[in-house]
Order: C-alpha cells, then sequence, then structure tokens
C-alpha cells in the first residue's frame, strides 16, 4: 500500500478553536496532505501554565476538528522555552514520516521567515556575544536580543520577531531536514489580542472568557465539557505546592531547574514568604533578565522537577492521545514500514515495559497530570494517565 501522504503540526490547542480549525484545513489545502498529525502540549503549557482542560479531552476535541492522530508532546520539552519546544515537535513528526510541517505565522511569508531562519544560524556566536554584552549594560532580555538583531538583520526581518508564532515558527525551520515546511498566515485577532473579531479569537482571551462563565460557543467547533473547566481554586493549589516545594529545595537544586538560573532560587527563597499568590510570586521574581514568561516555567518546572539534566537528557517517543481511523491507519503504515526510531507508546502498561530508555521523560508526564487533577479536584486514580486511555473515533462518513 502507498504510503499515506502526512502533514504535522505542532500546537497546544488550549482550547482548540476556530483559528485552529482554519489552519488544519487550510494545510490540508495547501499541501494535499490525506492525514493531520497534531503534537500537542499535555496538561501544562509552554508559558507555564495549567491548561485549561486535561489532554485528553483537548486532544479529543482536536480529532472532532479534523485532525486525524493526537500525540502528547513530551512535558519537558512542552512546558520549556521555543527551541526545545520545536526541537522535540519536529523530532517526532519527522520519525513519522510526515512530508510536511505546518505552523501558523503573523506574516505568512515562508521565503521570509527562511531568510531570518538562515541568517540566525549562520550570526549565532554574534548573537550570544552582542546580547550578553547587552545584559550586562542593563538591558531586557527581549530589548538585548532586538538590539543584537539589527547587526545582521533589515527592517523588515527585524520585524518578524516581534511576533510569537513568527518566533516559534523560526524554531521549527531550525530543526526540520527531512520535511517540508508550510506556513498559514494567522487570521483574525492577535496571540495577545483580549477580543474577538467574527469568529476568530485568541486562545487567551477565549480562556478568560470560559474563566468568567461567558459563552463562546461562536468562537470554537466544540465546547469544553463543564467538568474539565470548572477548576476554580486550582491557582490556590498549585501555589501552596509551589510554596513547599521552594521551602524545602535548596537554591542551588532549585537554580538546577530547566528555566533556572544562578540567583533565581536564592531570590524564590528569599521572597515566598512575603507572597500569597502565583501571580504575585511571579512578579516578584520578574526582572529585566528575567522575562515574566520564563519565571512561570520556572515555577511549574519547580513543581514538575524539570531540571536541565531531564531536558538534555530526555529521549522522545510518540505517544498517542486521540485518533480516527484515518490516524489509525497512518499508524500502521509507519508501524509496518518500520520507519520510527522512536518507541510508540499506546498503552502506557504495556508499552512502557520494552522502552525503559524514556521512563524518566514520561515520568513527568504522569506527574504532569497528577498535578493536573490535583489542582482541578479530580480523583487522581480515575484520571490518571495509567487508567486514562487512546480516543479513538470511527471516520464520518
Amino acid at each position: 500500500m502507498e504510503k499515506m501522504k502526512s502533514a504535522g503540526i505542532i500546537a497546544e490547542y488550549n482550547p482548540f478553536h476556530n483559528g485552529h480549525q482554519y489552519h488544519v484545513e487550510e494545510t490540508r489545502k495547501q499541501t494535499g496532505a490525506d492525514v493531520i498529525i497534531a503534537v500537542m502540549s499535555g496538561n501544562f503549557t509552554q508559558r507555564g501554565e495549567m491548561a485549561i482542560a486535561d489532554k485528553w479531552t483537548r486532544a479529543e476535541l482536536a480529532v472532532g476538528g479534523g485532525v486525524d492522530l493526537v500525540l502528547e508532546l513530551p512535558t519537558v520539552a512542552a512546558c520549556n522555552h521555543a527551541a526545545v519546544f520545536a526541537q522535540s515537535g519536529v523530532n517526532i513528526l519527522q520519525n513519522l514520516g510526515a512530508d510536511f510541517i505546518s505552523f501558523g505565522s503573523e506574516c505568512g511569508s515562508l521565503e521570509l521567515l527562511q531568510s531570518v531562519a538562515d541568517k540566525l544560524k549562520d550570526n549565532n556566536s554574534v548573537l550570544e556575544a552582542s546580547m550578553e554584552k547587552s545584559l550586562k549594560e542593563g538591558l531586557s532580555w527581549p530589548r538585548a536580543r532586538q538590539e543584537a538583531m539589527k547587526e545582521f538583520l533589515t527592517e523588515e526581518e527585524t520585524s518578524v520577531l516581534a511576533e510569537p508564532n513568527n518566533i516559534l515558527a523560526l524554531e521549527y525551520l531550525k530543526y526540520m531536514d527531512s520535511a517540508r515546511p508550510a506556513t498559514v498566515r494567522r487570521e483574525g485577532t492577535g496571540y495577545h489580542e483580549m477580543e474577538a473579531r467574527g469568529k476568530f479569537a485568541s486562545a487567551s482571551f477565549i480562556r478568560q472568557q470560559i474563566t468568567a462563565g461567558e459563552d463562546v460557543s461562536s468562537l470554537m467547533p466544540q465546547i469544553l465539557p463543564e467538568t474539565c473547566t470548572d477548576t476554580n481554586g486550582k491557582d490556590d493549589v498549585l501555589f501552596r505546592l509551589a510554596v513547599q516545594k521552594i521551602l524545602t529545595m535548596t537554591s542551588e537544586k532549585l537554580d538546577a531547574v530547566s528555566a533556572g538560573d544562578a540567583g533565581l532560587g536564592n531570590n524564590a527563597k528569599k521572597i515566598i514568604r512575603n507572597c500569597r499568590s502565583l501571580d504575585e510570586l511571579a512578579e516578584k521574581l520578574k526582572s529585566k533578565r528575567y522575562t515574566r514568561t520564563r519565571v512561570q516555567r520556572f515555577i511549574m518546572q519547580i513543581l514538575l522537577g524539570i531540571t536541565r539534566d531531564d531536558v538534555n537528557q530526555r529521549k522522545d517517543y510518540v505517544r498517542v492521545l486521540a485518533a480516527n481511523e484515518k490516524g489509525s491507519r497512518y499508524l500502521k503504515q509507519v508501524k509496518k514500514a518500520e520507519i520510527c526510531k522512536l518507541p510508540i507508546i499506546t498503552n502506557i502498561n504495556k508499552d512502557l515495559q520494552h522502552a525503559p530508555e524514556i521512563q524518566d521523560t514520561i515520568e513527568k508526564d504522569i506527574l504532569a497530570s497528577d498535578i493536573w487533577n490535583l489542582a482541578a479536584g479530580r480523583d487522581l486514580y480515575k484520571y490518571s494517565d495509567f487508567v486514562e486511555c487512546v480516543r479513538i473515533f470511527r471516520q464520518t462518513p
């Protein structure tokens, strides 16, 4: 049987909305793909936040929105900076034989993005040296990066780096070799824009509306079940867990956390008794050198025990969360052709026994689910990774 043409997407779907569905549909049109594969963040996101719904539910809604096969991006990569996030996602998709990797971008120009990606790669040493100098002079990290890039990028190319989806796109391009790139221009509102435009709105706005109890049915193909989003008090639970960790860990161990750095752990220990919430803790740790997003990741990585060693020594795998019949058929093709060099996990209780090399990495996924369920007030056994199973759906005729 001839291999089905496939296109991969790396996403968070937090939650899956009309903009995501548009991306899936446009990707299928652009690439002519038979199968759309999504590698999706699990229960914690790249910004260091608890996802609005558990990974199984979000994967199920993604299939309902047009994705054929949904895989989990390992937590150590999902709750990390852009380079790690992209590298693992691209590695998983290319191991699955993805012909294309499609990503959203604000500029919508593959040529422009590729030009910037090439220049960043060729001038990496210049960039790092210039940034280090600027940081010592007191510039914030984003400003230092922007000033350093002016040395070798045009004004148009520099402007590309002002948008979050463009930045991730550059990271995807950096790690792609066997798959071909495709980009879909972001439609409607911006990444952080807190209003809807027609049927499109940012995930941030939709999460805010859901939390406030507002109707978002016009902005999503399917609505999240109330049992997934009724997580009042979750931040308080996470904060109390963070307090316990920071009080009991040494400054050195806190600095060894993936997003940590010399002095950040000591600062956390100094201020923790004067903080009353996650938001206050993040605000007090934020500085010119450490952005709010990095600090949020730092706090969540403390909870999840994600160190730099965990990230550097991580082993990727293909962990299936949901699929329709077409996605299941494609996965069988991949297994039969033996093109995937990564372990394929469809049943964690059985498959993990044959892949001891991924034990340490996948344990972070298991812990992330436990902490998410604890914060959401859900039964730890019933909703654990050892009980939850792959969602399989019949293909719509």
